[in-house]
């Protein structure tokens, strides 16, 4: 078992005149394990995701990621040990494929080599070999906007990786992508599990669940119904979800 990388007391959490998304949640992922996080649409997997990076604080409780307690950003800042690939992927449709993963690398290389598009020669490599390790290096130069929605979601875990995380969140990251290339992009993830890394998706892929999952969170209207180290029996789940 690794160290944990990121623990959730007792979180809350609602949007403004409205019933509460989370309730009560608790839970810890460890280092060098995937946690997948399984619930129905509006379960509050998206949401739950957001607390742990930062973007919105929990009405209760307390996060706390790699031994400091999440709070609001300072002058917009955001950890750069923790990637997140939002479901909208939030890339900057009009750059490149390049460009874009080298944003990852924005706290190491600093903002002013980043808008001019001179980032240092290793980071350039660096971004070309993920590209590569994920099917589209021929597709480097091209401008997002005129890629594929699986080739953007390529560019969005790869620029996530090259910001060379030690926490990456995942928000249906792999659920417009074919069989193979999901297989490929959770070796991906098994290889920054291996180096430490802690991996936590939210995930409607039972198949992956079954092959990769190391840990299981199941939430049912915001509060957690299943909390399984391992992969449980699709039965177990199932009844996680109904109850």
């Amino acid at each position: 078992m690794g160290d944990p990388a990121l623990r959730v007391r007792d979180a809350s959490f609602s949007y403004a005149r409205s019933h509460p998304v989370l309730r009560g949640v608790s839970f810890h992922a460890l280092a060098a394990e995937v946690t997948m996080i399984l619930g129905a649409s509006g379960s509050g997997k998206t949401t739950l995701l957001k607390l742990v990076k930062g973007l919105l604080p929990p009405r209760t409780g307390e996060v706390s990621v790699l031994g400091a307690r999440v709070s609001a950003p300072r002058r917009g800042r955001l950890d750069p040990r923790v990637a997140y690939i939002p479901q909208q992927l939030g890339l900057v449709r009009s750059l490149s494929a390049l460009d874009n993963t080298v944003v990852g690398a924005l706290s190491r290389i600093g903002t002013l080599p980043s808008l001019m598009r001179i980032p240092p020669e290793p980071e350039l490599r660096h971004a070309r070999e993920l590209l590569g390790r994920l099917g589209i290096a021929h597709k480097a130069d091209e401008p997002v906007q005129e890629l594929s929605g699986g080739e953007r979601q390529r560019v969005a875990i790869a620029r996530a990786l090259m910001q060379r995380p030690r926490v990456i969140l995942a928000d249906e990251f792999i659920s417009d992508l074919d069989p193979l290339t999901s297989a490929e992009i959770m070796s991906l993830m098994r290889e920054a599990t291996a180096e430490g890394a802690a991996v936590v998706m939210t995930t409607h892929e039972m198949d992956v669940v079954r092959e990769h999952a190391d840990h299981v969170v199941v939430l049912r209207g915001g509060a957690v119904s299943l909390d399984v180290r391992g992969a449980p029996e699709a039965a177990l789940i199932a009844q996680a979800l109904r109850a």
